[in-house]
């Protein structure tokens, strides 16, 4: 792989000032000249780097969680600001739906926050270099597609459609007639189907509904 020969200029958008010390001290043992030019806490710091210096970026090193919004907002605003920047995104807690939509964003990048100076080395070197590092991402979608299948397995004929008609947008008592059931039973099925799936609220049980394909 060719040789990165100027400085890859940076921002490092995270709000744990521990975690962007940890990152600071991995970019200091890469293997690839940086530059760090700024760093952020929160999506309105950000934003306010990128519109006075976002030309100035190859790469913004971004947390998804932050105290303001989230990653998406960022990316949007780099987008528009300076769309030539490279993304690449670090998150210890993103879940497959998230890493599917930053993914669908068309960030650079995907890595968890525990990455050693060599792999990081070698993602802002793909990356400057036009390679899109987005393996552990997949890995991460394909699990969390498993997972949701398997979730799906535990459900019975009858809790599936009921799965359908809570993603359909009926009431309780809409759904228990058409299931010939109580609006109490259809309470004590979500109870079950919610703790079967692991979800807690009817708009993460629709989420599930349209991931698996229940509806379409």
């Amino acid at each position: 792989m060719e040789e990165i020969q100027n400085n890859i200029k940076l921002l490092i958008v995270e709000d744990q000032p521990l975690c962007r010390l940890g990152i600071k001290m991995t970019l200091s043992d890469v293997s690839v000249p940086c530059e760090l030019l700024g760093e952020a806490e929160t999506v309105g710091q950000a934003v306010g780097f990128l519109k006075e210096r976002g030309r100035e970026l190859d790469i913004i090193l971004l947390d998804y969680m932050l105290p303001d919004g989230t990653g998406s907002d960022v990316i949007e605003a780099a987008r528009k600001l300076c769309p030539e920047v490279k993304i690449v995104v670090l998150s210890g807690e993103a879940g497959g739906a998230i890493v599917k939509q930053l993914m669908d964003s068309g960030i650079n990048g995907f890595m968890s926050k525990n990455i050693k100076p060599e792999e990081l080395g070698h993602v802002l070197r793909s990356v400057m270099q036009g390679q899109d590092y987005l393996g552990e991402g997949n890995m991460i979608i394909e699990q969390g597609v498993k997972a949701d299948m398997d979730n799906l397995n535990t459900l019975t004929r009858r809790e599936m459609e009921l799965v359908s008609h809570c993603a359909t947008g009926l009431s309780v008592k809409q759904i228990a007639d058409e299931m010939c059931i109580t609006p109490h039973s259809v309470e004590n099925m979500k109870s079950v189907v919610f703790s079967k799936l692991g979800v807690k609220s009817t708009n993460e049980l629709i989420l599930f509904a349209f991931r698996v394909g229940l509806v379409g």
